[in-house]
Formats: C-alpha cells, structure tokens, sequence
C-alpha cells in the first residue's frame, strides 16, 4: 500500500465516524457530540490536506 492508500482510508474511517455521531445527535445536550465531532472533522480536514501534499509529491517524482 502507498502513502496515499493509507491516508484514504483514515480519511474513510474518519467519515464514517463523523457520519454516526452527526446520525446519533438528537435534541439532547450534545455538547460533548459537538466536540467530538469538531475534532474528528479536523483530522479529517488534515488528512485530505496530507493526501494532497502526498499526490503532489508523487506526481513530482515521476
């Protein structure tokens, strides 16, 4: 697996678990649910800007 693969599926994984906390949201306190949520859509975020960077440096090398 290359770099790339891998950080594709963290960002997957990622998804996947901002999907269930934002379908676990009801009208209940979810102060911790947003918290939660803030941090994993930021390592998301990173992990797309780290994907990016990879397929530059990839498409540089060849």
């Amino acid at each position: 697996m290359t770099e790339s693969d891998l950080i594709r599926e963290e960002i997957a994984e990622l998804e996947a678990q901002i999907f269930r906390i934002k379908g676990s949201m009801n009208r209940a306190d979810n102060g911790v649910k947003l918290k939660k949520l803030a941090v994993v859509t930021r390592l998301r975020d990173r992990c797309n800007r780290s994907l990016a960077a990879a397929e530059r440096a990839r498409g540089g090398q060849a």
